[in-house]
């Protein structure tokens, strides 16, 4: 390929990455308490991001194709793990980050076996794909500060687990799992059945 293709391909990868995540907004997460200033923080920094990643992209038509295969697996990854995950809830829906609600349910199968927040995982990986493509500096700001709101709504749900009738079985799901990341010595750990 040549490194004008790779722009292209990145191009292509970040906005169906972008498409997936937008359907799912608007299609799949629950908002029982309606929109909210966490919701509204991820949206407006996700346009703004998103807005950024592209214009790095197309303004970068020569990504050598090691940075670009490299950026096209982490897209890749990315919108892999975000269909298992979605996939994986497909009967039983998730909320919307930063939603108040109290989970009524707790999924342990697909990716959720390895990690605890799939969907973020996937985000973040789409937004470091764009700073791999580009190699730009000025796009690592838009991974670190979308990191420090993912972690923020992790551990928020997280909090909401430990308040709710599941929050023996999370303690049990989070002893072997990874919160975006699987984690090497949690695997290894003999697996005992999360009870519900």
């Amino acid at each position: 390929m040549t490194r004008f293709a790779w722009s292209i391909l990145s191009a292509i990868l970040l906005l169906a990455c972008l498409a997936s995540f937008g359907w799912a907004m608007r299609r799949f997460f629950a908002r029982p308490a309606g929109s909210n200033a966490g919701m509204k923080l991820i949206s407006a920094c996700g346009i703004a991001f998103a807005i950024l990643h592209f214009a790095a992209i197309a303004l970068s038509p020569v990504i050598a194709w090691k940075r670009g295969l490299c950026a096209a697996l982490l897209y890749l990854s990315a919108l892999s793990l975000f269909w298992w995950a979605l996939w994986s809830n497909a009967l039983r829906p998730l909320s919307a980050a930063f939603s108040p609600d109290a989970p009524v349910h707790l999924t342990d199968h697909g990716p959720y076996r390895f990690i605890r927040h799939p969907f973020y995982c996937s985000y973040l990986l789409t937004w470091a794909a764009g700073f791999v493509a580009t190699a730009q500096m000025w796009l690592l700001p838009t991974v670190a500060v979308m990191l420090v709101i993912y972690i923020r709504a992790a551990m928020l749900e997280e909090e909401k687990f430990t308040r709710s009738a599941l929050s023996g079985s999370y303690q049990q799901y989070r002893s072997r799992t990874g919160l975006f990341l699987p984690n090497p010595i949690k695997l290894l750990a003999p697996r005992r059945p999360v009870v519900r």
